[in-house]
């Protein structure tokens, strides 16, 4: 199965679909491990999620071919947790392989594994795993009637909503608040059914917290978690709240919990910072 196989034998069938979702031009099926390269990409500070974003876009793709279905009714893969570790602390190279596979842990719950390499050394520099539920059309529908709308999204907005930072009096703590997201940020992502990807989310988060570390090119992300526990509906104004604390010399950690004005609940993300500075002395 190759790139053009994807796009023609999995995309219809998927509930997510492009510009959200991100198909590289060589990926290749070895039975079921997934092959491919990425090229010329920036993956400093939030833009890490980028990386995130393709490798839940491959991940998915692995899900499908794995469940091996004959069904012509779409199939919903929702994120139920993810990891992502770096494991190298080596500049990034320009280019990097990413190689995985999918399994399947019963009839409605799945789970991908992969990693990315430098292309040329082979050395693995993140690894990721994502654990998904997996829904069929009705029963998503069911669940999600109530954030049905059939209006066309015509264009698609790359630029994510503003954030603000809101300081407390207890030095580890601090809010972020966004605007919300809107339909055409979220394009591509269960069409008809306006959800914010949790990328997205996390892209705003991560943004907001190098900002209020200030020295942007001092820290990097050093590993990544998030665990879903609802869909955010788009128009929704999201209030992010953040523990801080450094637990090494060289290692901050950031916990993350989204919710609304109402206090209602959507995910957590946990976020380990690495000091660059630190480790070279």
């Amino acid at each position: 199965m190759t790139t053009i196989d994807i796009q023609n034998r999995i995309i219809p069938y998927i509930g997510e679909t492009t510009p959200y979702i991100y198909i590289p031009e060589n990926i290749i099926f070895n039975d079921l491990i997934l092959e491919t390269e990425i090229s010329g990409w920036d993956f400093k500070n939030e833009n890490i999620t980028y990386l995130l974003k393709t490798l839940a876009s491959l991940g998915t793709f692995s899900l499908y071919k794995r469940l091996n279905s004959a069904s012509k009714e779409k199939v919903y893969f929702l994120g139920e947790k993810l990891r992502m570790r770096k494991l190298s602390y080596n500049p990034i190279p320009d280019t990097i392989s990413i190689t995985g596979e999918s399994y399947l842990e019963s009839k409605r719950k799945g789970k991908s594994c992969l990693h990315a390499k430098d292309k040329e050394t082979g050395e693995v520099l993140y690894s990721f795993e994502l654990d998904y539920y997996i829904i069929n059309q009705d029963t998503f529908k069911l669940f999600y009637k109530s954030l049905f709308n059939d209006t066309p999204i015509v264009d698609y907005d790359t630029k994510l909503p503003e954030g603000k930072i809101n300081k407390s009096e207890d030095p580890h703590q601090f809010s972020i608040s966004l605007t919300p997201f809107t339909p055409n940020q979220c394009k591509g992502h269960f069409e008809n059914y306006p959800i914010v990807p949790f990328v997205h989310v996390a892209n705003c988060a991560l943004r907001e917290i190098f900002n209020y570390l200030g020295n942007r090119e001092a820290y990097e992300v050093d590993n990544l978690e998030g665990y879903a526990s609802k869909a955010i509906p788009t128009g929704t104004e999201l209030i992010i709240e953040v523990f801080q604390q450094k637990f090494l010399k060289d290692l901050i950690y950031f916990k993350c919990e989204i919710k609304d004005a109402l206090e209602n609940s959507y995910a957590v993300m946990i976020f380990n910072i690495h000091i660059k500075s630190e480790t070279k002395k």
